[in-house]
This record gives C-alpha cells, structure tokens and sequence, in this order.
C-alpha cells in the first residue's frame, strides 16, 4: 500500500505538469486547452487519492517505514516524467533506485525483527508538541531573520519535509485510534493538526521555489520527509530504531539527492 500511495502522489505531479498549459491560457478554449486542463484535473485526484492507501499502509506500519517510501515516489517521478513527458533517463537512475529500493527493504526488515508490535503506539505528548512547534519556528525565522535566499531556501524547504512528515504521523495516530471511521476523525485534534500540517508544507514549498531553484529544493524537502518521522519514532512513539535502520536512511536520502540532482 505505501508503494501504491507513492506511485499514485508521482503520477498525480506529472500529470499536473504535462496539462499545466491550461494555467495562463492565451487565445481560444479550444480542444488543447480542454485536454490539458481534463489531464491537470486528473492528475489532481490522482495526487488526492494518496491518503487512502497511506492510510491503509499506516495500519500495520509505523510512520517512519511508510514516509521512507518517498524515496520510491522519486524513483516513480523520474519513470512517469520519462513515460508520460518524454524526459531523458540517466544510467545513473537505475543505480541510485536500486540503492533506494534495497535501503527500504533493510528499514523494512529490521523494523520486524525488532518485534515491536506497530499497531500499538505508545505516545509521548511532549514529544509530539515538540516535533510539531519545530517547523512553526523555523518559518517565522525565516520570514524574519535570514537575508540570504540560499539560508531561506533550505529553511522552508525543511519546513516542508518536516510538514510533510507530520502529516505522515498524524494520519498514523488516526488510523490507529479511530482505524477507518473517517468521521470519527472530526473530533481528533489529529485530523486539524494533519490539515495544519499539510498547510504549512505547501506554503513552506512555495516560499522555498521563490527563493532558490528545484535542484536546491527538492533535495532537502525529500530528505526531511523520511527523516521527520524516524525523530518521530524515537521521541513520540518510543519505538528503538536500530543502527542498519540509521544507515537505510542514509541510504535512501543518498539515493533521492543523487536522482533528483540529475534531473
């Protein structure tokens, strides 16, 4: 299921980005203007629909393995910017996937030989106060006190891995809490801190785009993304984490950055 939810997020972008066109249309609403927006329109869903099997997904994983699958959304971006937009392959992307993909499996399988039972979180309060108060700050400081673009860049960008990873939590401690009675999840504080979550990711994005190219952005977001959330694992949830899991992560950040700096 986190494979399907990332491959349908990937799909979701680059459908947006091949009907794109329709944003900003010159000239007659014509055939090709309708077909960019029915594909900006499906790519939208498609991007939406991606809570479901995160949600899925989230039942019997904790946070942390499921937000690592980002790493293979990347891996997805790169198949579907080739298949559907016609973008070049680089013979790196096959080296730098396989090492996504094997460092997810490593997370994966010393997360169960752990024993640890994750359908059972065990939660520290302050502990998610804290990871949840981190972003809000680093926005506001770099609204306020960072002049250099370069700093802000890679702040906001954070702000928004680190978001997006919230929002990976949150919907965890609702699935577990509530499992799937979605209007159980109006009267959670978990389901307005995932929408905040995912508010200020966006908004993070774009204050990051303003600031610095794709390359610069893409990297830190990604790699906040799968990191946030191993925080999490230890300092909310109580979960051990073991060292091969540390360096799986590396492993995957390694696999991201290397992939999205030849794109």
């Amino acid at each position: 299921m986190a494979v399907t939810a990332y491959s349908l997020l990937s799909l979701g972008f680059v459908l947006q980005k091949k009907g794109i066109l329709w944003m900003g249309w010159k000239g007659p609403k014509d055939k090709i203007f309708y077909s960019n927006l029915v594909t900006w329109i499906m790519g939208f869903i498609v991007m939406n629909a991606f809570p479901i099997p995160s949600a899925i997904a989230l039942k019997n994983l904790p946070a942390h393995i499921v937000s690592a699958f980002a790493g293979w959304g990347i891996i997805m971006l790169v198949f579907f910017s080739f298949l559907l937009l016609k973008e070049k392959l680089n013979k790196t992307d096959y080296i730098f996937s396989l090492l996504v993909v094997v460092g997810i499996v490593l997370l994966d399988y010393f997360e169960k030989s752990s024993g640890s039972d994750p359908s059972i979180p065990t939660l520290r309060v302050w502990g998610l106060v804290i990871l949840c108060t981190v972003p809000v700050i680093l926005i506001l400081t770099g609204l306020l006190k960072f002049p250099d673009k370069k700093v802000k860049t890679w702040v906001f960008a954070s702000v928004s891995g680190m978001c997006a990873g919230l929002m990976v939590i949150m919907l965890r401690l609702l699935v577990v809490n509530f499992g799937y009675e979605v209007f159980s999840y109006l009267g959670s504080i978990y389901l307005y801190l995932y929408l905040g979550s995912a508010l200020l990711s966006f908004i993070g994005l774009q204050l990051a785009l303003k600031n610095g190219p794709m390359i610069a952005v893409g990297p830190v977001q990604y790699s906040t993304t799968i990191i946030y959330p191993v925080f999490a694992a230890f300092l909310v949830f109580q979960q051990p984490i073991h060292p091969v899991q540390v360096l799986a992560v590396a492993l995957i950040i390694y696999g991201v950055i290397s992939i999205l700096k030849k794109h």
